[in-house]
């Protein structure tokens, strides 16, 4: 394969997105005294809306190049226990278990799972990243300040965060939708988006509520992949 140089710049520039968003929520933890789980969120929210460049690459291995690389990045930043590190900024270890501190690395292998295997119906592989990006990490950062009444009586999670993960999941995918039909990748009608956003925004709710338990470190796995899963299927 040739390599092409529009691709090679795109992978920096995404690269370079990346570590800007993990340097401005470094700064704002700094200034303004975040918690880590708050900073972690941030990144969480942002970081994955990169994946709506996808359309922008004419093949699967340049966007891929960049979860490969930030697996490792990453993963060696939360091993490390370097002060002002990775680490510092995304993990509480008083908050979070051994397997629940590599989450930030889980939702980076997601990405470099979706990518490839949905490059033929890439809208499928970005719907689910923002799904996961917009509803879950918007479901974090809101959630406890809204102090959710209704408790499932399975776990600490509740029916507001839940509705906080469907609604913004669905905006997310939507917005997904959006990029693909502007770029000419998908070309449903739109009574098709909604209904196929909704469903894998339903899909990533349900996956994001019985991550508990067991499951309960690895909704960075269950909530995309399941999402994206249904969404290949019906789409």
């Amino acid at each position: 394969m040739k390599v092409s140089i529009p691709d090679i710049l795109l992978v920096i520039l995404v690269y370079l997105i990346v570590l800007m968003i993990i340097g401005i929520a470094k700064y704002a933890r700094n200034k303004y005294n975040l918690s880590p789980i708050m900073s972690r969120h941030i990144i969480h929210l942002f970081c994955g809306v990169t994946m709506l460049l996808l359309p922008f690459f004419t093949a699967w291995i340049y966007p891929f190049l960049i979860p490969l690389g930030m697996s490792i990045l990453i993963g060696i930043g939360l091993v490390s226990k370097k002060e002002g590190g990775i680490r510092a900024l995304m993990v509480d270890d008083s908050q979070y278990s051994k397997l629940h501190a590599f989450g930030p690395l889980y939702y980076i292998v997601s990405i470099g799972i979706l990518v490839p295997f949905t490059w033929d119906k890439m809208v499928v592989g970005m719907a689910a990243v923002t799904i996961m990006a917009w509803g879950d990490g918007s479901a974090s950062l809101i959630a406890p300040k809204i102090k959710g009444r209704h408790k499932y009586p399975w776990s600490e999670k509740s029916v507001e965060g839940s509705l906080l993960v469907l609604v913004f999941g669905f905006l997310g995918a939507l917005l997904a939708w959006t990029v693909t039909t502007l770029t000419g990748v998908s070309s449903l009608p739109i009574t098709r988006i909604l209904t196929v956003s909704f469903l894998g925004a339903m899909i990533g709710t349900i996956a994001e509520g019985a991550s508990i338990g067991p499951l309960k470190p690895f909704d960075n796995f269950t909530v995309p992949l399941l999402s994206a899963l249904v969404m290949y299927l019906v789409i």
